[in-house]
């Protein structure tokens, strides 16, 4: 499609989303122009949810009990999970955009471009939806009910809350430290007198301790804040799979960090596991999960996180 093409459909898709907002506003929210005879498709009465593309993508939200979900037998990511019913709640109720099927393909709601979100309870379909295109500038997504022509708009502030991809529902969160927390940190490798420590004095000065633990000298304080920076939250960019993530050994990886936290912490120790995967990520385990993480480059340079956090006590320690 040409570039005045798409500029054409991009202009129509902003006139449709915002002639939705001005039925909510002039209108009030009548009842003739609102999405109206929906079945229950709450959290509560729902049990599974299955998130289906035409390219064969689906995720299928599985309710193990009453506060806790899984995609493909992991845990799904609590505040992406709020925000998808936060939406779903939005559709009883959602504004009427457009009343013909011919509108379809151009909403993105026709059965061969549509996310199609089924909801169940137990064995049953409760309710299925068509979810269609989104567009940044009116902050809509477009929705139609299974079986009928109207299509309608719902809020939505950000893309992919109705995503197929299983691992977008993910916990993508690898370690998540408040740096008060933070007493200490050990680097270990297969060759141990390479390990070594970083500790923090009682004047909150940062110090390398080699691995026979004599204190070498002062740490690089800017390699200490981006390192305390990091364990603030390191999110991952994928996740491996689960066959292959059985085959590592992680049991001899080519380094980890241990994270040291204070008595009084809430955040327990944890220990980082890193195997290089390529020259473009990087493999990371903690042993409280199962799940086996991939980390890439460092935001915004041609650095590997991984490099960094495998870090030798020569690129730390502050030399004379």
């Amino acid at each position: 499609m040409k570039s005045r093409q798409v500029g054409y459909v991009l202009i129509a898709l902003i006139v449709i989303g915002l002639s939705g907002l001005l039925y909510r506003i002039i209108l009030g929210g009548a009842d003739e122009f609102v999405l109206e005879g929906m079945l229950p498709i709450n959290e509560a009465i729902i049990s599974q949810v299955d998130i289906t593309t035409n390219d064969g993508v689906t995720s299928e939200l599985i309710k193990v009990n009453d506060s806790y979900w899984e995609v493909s037998n992991n845990g799904i990511f609590a505040p992406k999970l709020r925000l998808f019913w936060e939406h779903v709640d939005f559709v009883s109720g959602a504004q009427l955009v457009a009343r013909k099927s011919k509108h379809h393909q151009l909403l993105g709601v026709d059965e061969e471009n549509s996310t199609k979100v089924s909801f169940f309870v137990g064995p049953s379909m409760q309710e299925q939806i068509h979810i269609g295109k989104w567009v940044d500038e009116v902050k809509l997504c477009y929705v139609r009910k299974s079986g009928r022509d109207e299509v309608y708009s719902i809020p939505c502030p950000e893309n992919g809350i109705f995503s197929s991809d299983p691992d977008s529902w993910r916990n993508p969160i690898v370690i998540q430290i408040p740096r008060n927390d933070i007493d200490s940190f050990d680097f270990i490798y297969p060759d141990s007198t390479e390990n070594f420590s970083l500790v923090r004095t009682p004047e909150n000065d940062w110090m390398v301790r080699n691995s026979q633990s004599e204190i070498e000298g002062p740490a690089n304080l800017q390699v200490i804040s981006y390192l305390m920076g990091l364990m603030q939250m390191i999110p991952a960019t994928g996740f491996e799979d689960d066959n292959i993530a059985k085959s590592l050994d992680f049991d001899a990886p080519d380094g980890s960090i241990r994270v040291n936290t204070v008595k009084e912490s809430n955040s327990p120790t944890t220990r980082l596991k890193l195997i290089k995967k390529d020259e473009q990520s990087y493999y990371v385990k903690i042993p409280s999960q199962s799940t086996v993480f991939l980390i890439g480059y460092i935001p915004e340079t041609t650095f590997l996180l991984g490099d960094f956090l495998l870090m030798k006590n020569s690129d730390i320690l502050v030399s004379d």
